[in-house]
């Protein structure tokens, strides 16, 4: 499996969290002092939109990116806050999919081969995105283990 193929095997579990009639679940946190599901969705969410309207344009064009820009607790704090806005369990999460269908979109046409910077570090789209791959699954285990524990 390609990693832009790995990087949409999030959208089945998803799809499997709408199934789940039990919304509280969603919207609660998966711990004490930990991020609820919904909230983890909307960060991915955010993340999505952060490297497809800034940072994919610039990766396919083998720039440098810079660094040390990202406001990563602003992020954070927007997608809390949209997460917990009053949005359903269901919208929160095909706006998730359709946004990630976008990107995969983009991905599919893109060479995974191009290389750009982040600061002082040179990668490949394709390193980029078994970054991003890995980020997801560790959030999906997170959010796995939250419904495995109620």
């Amino acid at each position: 499996m390609n990693v832009v193929s790995q990087f949409g095997t999030i959208i089945p579990l998803l799809e499997e969290l709408k199934q789940v009639e039990d919304d509280r679940i969603f919207f609660s946190p998966i711990s004490e002092g930990k991020w609820s599901s919904a909230a983890i969705v909307a960060h991915l969410y955010l993340w999505d939109q952060y490297i497809q309207n800034s940072r994919l344009p610039m990766m396919l064009a083998g720039d440098t990116l810079p660094s040390g820009q990202v406001d990563v607790q602003a992020i954070n704090i927007d997608a809390q806050n949209f997460a917990h806005s009053g949005i359903s369990k269901n919208d929160l999460i095909d706006k998730f999919i359709t946004n990630r269908k976008n990107l995969l979109d983009a991905l599919e046409k893109a060479n995974l081969q191009t290389s750009f910077t982040i600061g002082e570090t040179t990668l490949t789209l394709e390193n980029y995105l078994l970054g991003m791959v890995e980020h997801d699954e560790h959030h999906m285990k997170q959010i796995k283990e939250a419904y495995e524990q109620r």
